[in-house]
């Protein structure tokens, strides 16, 4: 009987590997699937946003004064 259940081990174990594998293919599906909704959700939320609210521009104020660039200093 020993003998029988020694061969019959690496079979057992190998087809609870191959369930686990299956579970983990399956849960990481969902899983994607899930962020994927999320994601789709959180899109369309944030495009009726912009949509219907949009931000508003704020006024930039240019600044007097002279810009001396880099490229105007020569060597003496």
């Amino acid at each position: 009987m020993q003998r029988f259940v020694n061969k019959l081990l690496p079979f057992f174990f190998a087809g609870i590997a191959i369930v686990a594998f299956a579970f983990g293919i399956f849960l990481l599906a969902y899983l994607f699937l899930l962020g994927a909704l999320v994601g789709l959700t959180l899109f369309a939320i944030s495009w009726l946003r912009h949509k219907f609210f949009p931000p508003k521009t704020a006024v930039v104020k240019k600044k007097s004064g002279r810009i001396i660039d880099s490229d105007d200093w020569k060597e003496l």
